[in-house]
């Protein structure tokens, strides 16, 4: 992790950037790109509504600036829309800090597979969640993606369930951490 620096941006500074971090997103994603949920222009869509909510920040790894990954977020909502997709109840506890606008979500972490198993997802993690006002935060997982979930995990995430977040797209594992 030589010269690495970490950057943070708001939603209108991503938005700027939305081209450079779609590249990213078609290289970290490039074997499970579907032509659907997980594609360039899927994910520009999704990014363009992102950046638009409330509390949405982005913190970015670059090394001899070079873009190499990023992390973004934002507070979800507090009617509960987030939530729409989890199979079964989504726990009372839950419900209620997203009631109170206690629910930071985090949407994308990726890092280009060069840079990969050097410690710059768990970086990009904690300098994202670091000082964060709300009391909870959430993020959804590939039941798949092995190497993710086991990161999360050993991070401090537990399983609150299953959820589709998008009629496109797969089944998430929705895990939650006690910020």
């Amino acid at each position: 992790m030589t010269d690495l620096s970490l950057n943070r941006l708001d939603g209108r500074a991503a938005d700027e950037r939305r081209d450079e971090l779609a590249d990213v997103y078609e290289e970290a994603y490039a074997e499970k790109l579907d032509g659907a949920f997980r594609s360039r222009a899927a994910f520009l869509d999704r990014l363009a509504a992102y950046v638009q909510r409330p509390g949405f920040e982005l913190v970015s790894a670059t090394q001899d600036h070079e873009l190499v990954g990023y992390i973004f977020g934002f507070g979800i909502a507090s009617s509960g829309t987030w939530w729409g997709g989890f199979r079964g109840e989504v726990p009372q506890g839950v419900r209620e800090q997203t009631k109170q606008g206690q629910v930071f979500a985090i949407s994308e972490l990726m890092v280009r597979p060069p840079w990969r198993r050097q410690g710059i997802a768990r970086l990009l993690h904690n300098s994202l969640l670091e000082g964060r006002r709300e009391s909870l935060a959430t993020i959804l997982v590939d039941p798949a993606n092995t190497p993710a979930r086991t990161a999360y995990y050993s991070w401090g995430w537990m399983k609150l369930g299953e959820i589709q977040p998008f009629e496109n797209s797969p089944v998430f594992e929705s895990l939650a951490k006690k910020l």
